[in-house]
């Protein structure tokens, strides 16, 4: 089930709508803690008043808003239950669950939570949490939709993380069988009675076409319409939703009744006039169904009381309370208790930066190809870990990391983390290689464990598709500007030939090189890559200033001599890689500021602070406390 998309028109406050008022305490997932509607009475007494008058607002402005609103704590719910993990946008490891099937492109009002967290955060900051706002905006909204009213239980705290494959299984689809929807009810502990009742949550909004075109002209797969829906009602759906095409137009869910929330949507389903398969499953695929729909249909009160009842019920699925989780300051973002700042070793350790620099510089002027090493071991510990595939026969280093580990030891022990070591190298082995400096934000903390799967699975590789660094690179926080900025890192260092010999001889699969790759630079590389063997010799990534870290690495691939198929895609793939290429090409200063900027987020991604892990005193073990 989908439930209610979104509200056409702009409501009023209906004065004498039946109000249905329930109190109640309800024990949450945190041991002994109970939610109970007067949870902020002392510490946020104006809580619920702020969401209701900012409630009111948006949707005077925009009546659409009552129904998205109460959808938004539906689908926080099914998911890992009320605990606002929906409202996370995608950053570090955390995968948004608003780009799931069911919500991408679909569930909105997240304006509105903001709104509302601003103005509790300057009442009462940090006390009001972003998953009791969606409980107290779904219910404001359906009193403000001419719906019932209740005491909403409150005391829940946010998640820390969210689930997008919980997302994508546990939501109730619009095109689900009647025994599918009721499992995923009961799986959350509700029941029928449950679902039919907040089935009734349909009677507002608009739904996308995409939501139901099924029923118009393939509702079987065999090109047959849903000869149970009401033909001259269907008609009437076919003029906003061709066959081809309009997949985003929306649909009001209530024909009769679209803006008011009524027992109209029963109404309907016992007219055959159900908007999705499974409203309309509702009447056909179950007596116990069958007999509620006909009752809410009869008795606009009797709905009104049990879709309290079951909301409230709904609202108690697994809440985090008591000390899990936390009460987010903004709710799309966790909380970042620790920051990280160039500072952070000031007074602990002052000498840090002048060590590592000093032991990188040594080790560059000794073997120039460690510039690239040293910045390698940074990208590819941000994306996880040294026996993977990625990283095994390639990565280096490890010996320079201990030299500066040992020298910071001396100086100032267990003091400064093998995290930092590496941020602090690869800044250092950039600007000896002639490339740009940056602040290094410091303070992270060493882990105390190593993924060779997320190795494996998570590094971009040298012949993955365009589509596949983007998607690696977005899992990790960062965009299409980051890829082709920090891609540039390969105008310094060396490649083995295994790394790009099927471009010389079987790119794709058929015995045939990559004949877009500039010939005079393919037989070059065929000097040193011969078919057979010789999968470890070393070729440098940019011919022409091979230890020199400028924007020739753009201009190489302009001239179709990038030497990865990973570094060519970025010209051929995608409009917008394609434009930055050019533009760094033309702009070593450009090229060099975004470098910058992109390689401190990168730094960023999912660091440990605080007391999380270790400062480990030998980086390449744990320490034995």
């Amino acid at each position: 089930m989908v439930f209610s998309m979104s509200f056409p028109m702009v409501l009023l406050l209906i004065a004498f709508a039946p109000i249905f008022c329930f109190s109640h305490k309800i024990k949450g997932g945190g041991g002994g803690y109970v939610l109970h509607p007067q949870f902020y009475d002392y510490s946020c007494p104006r809580a619920q008043q702020i969401v209701k008058s900012v409630v009111a607002k948006a949707v005077a402005k925009e009546a659409r808003m009552a129904a998205s609103l109460l959808r938004l704590h539906f689908h926080d719910c099914f998911v890992k239950g009320c605990d606002a993990s929906l409202l996370l946008d995608t950053s570090g490891s955390i995968i948004s669950e608003k780009q799931s099937n069911p919500n991408r492109n679909s569930v909105r009002g997240f304006n509105v939570i903001d709104d509302i967290k601003s103005a509790l955060e300057k009442e009462c900051p940090q006390t009001v949490s972003c998953a009791d706002i969606l409980a107290l905006a779904a219910r404001d909204s359906t009193v403000l939709a001419g719906g019932p009213s209740w005491e909403v239980p409150l005391g829940r705290r946010d998640s820390r993380g969210a689930s997008l494959s919980g997302s994508n299984q546990n939501i109730p689809a619009p095109n689900n069988t009647f025994q599918t929807i009721l499992t995923k009810f009961k799986l959350k502990g509700l029941n029928v009675v449950d679902l039919v009742a907040l089935s009734g949550s349909h009677t507002i909004g608009n739904a996308r076409c995409t939501s139901f075109k099924q029923r118009l002209y393939n509702q079987s797969g065999n090109r047959q319409p849903d000869y149970s829906l009401h033909q001259t009602y269907a008609n009437q759906l076919r003029t906003r939703c061709p066959r081809s095409g309009g997949d985003q137009n929306l649909f009001v869910m209530d024909l009769v009744s679209p803006t008011k929330f009524d027992n109209f949507y029963y109404k309907n389903i016992l007219a055959s006039k159900g908007l999705f398969n499974s409203d309309q499953v509702l009447l056909t695929k179950s007596e116990a169904s069958m007999e509620l729909v006909k009752k809410y249909a009869e008795n606009n009160e009797l709905f009104f009381e049990q879709f309290a009842k079951s909301i409230i019920k709904m609202g108690n699925i697994s809440p985090l309370t008591g000390k899990k989780g936390e009460i987010r300051k903004n709710c799309r973002r966790i909380n970042t208790h620790y920051v990280l700042h160039p500072q952070f070793y000031d007074h602990s350790c002052p000498r840090a930066q002048e060590i590592v620099k000093s032991v990188v510089a040594k080790a560059v002027a000794k073997e120039a190809r460690m510039a690239a090493s040293l910045l390698r071991l940074h990208f590819h510990d941000c994306f996880v870990k040294k026996q993977s595939n990625p990283n095994r026969n390639s990565v280096r280093g490890f010996n320079v990391i201990d030299d500066i580990k040992s020298a910071l030891e001396k100086e100032c022990p267990q003091t400064v983390s093998c995290a930092d070591i590496l941020a602090l190298a690869a800044r250092d082995s950039t600007v000896l290689a002639g490339g740009p400096s940056w602040e290094v934000p410091l303070g992270r903390r060493d882990s105390r464990g190593a993924s060779l799967s997320g190795s494996n699975q998570n590094i971009p590789a040298p012949n993955n598709t365009f589509q596949t660094i983007l998607t690696k690179f977005k899992l990790k926080g960062l965009n299409v500007v980051d890829l082709v900025a920090l891609s540039g890192s390969h105008t310094i260092g060396n490649a083995r030939c295994t790394s790009f010999k099927q471009r010389l001889y079987n790119q794709s699969g058929n015995g045939q090189p990559d004949y877009s790759l500039h010939q005079t630079y393919a037989s070059q590389l065929r000097t040193r890559c011969p078919r057979s063997g010789g999968d470890q010799n070393l070729f440098v990534m940019d011919l022409v200033s091979p230890t020199k870290f400028d924007n020739f690495y753009y201009k190489n691939i302009l001239a179709s001599r990038g030497l990865f198929n990973s570094d060519q895609v970025l010209l051929t793939k995608s409009e917008a890689s394609m434009e930055l290429v050019k533009k760094y090409a033309e702009n070593n200063e450009l090229f060099f500021e975004q470098f910058a900027k992109s390689i401190v987020k990168m730094g960023n991604i999912s660091p440990l602070t605080g007391k999380k892990g270790e400062i480990r005193k030998n980086c390449r073990r744990l320490n034995t406390n």
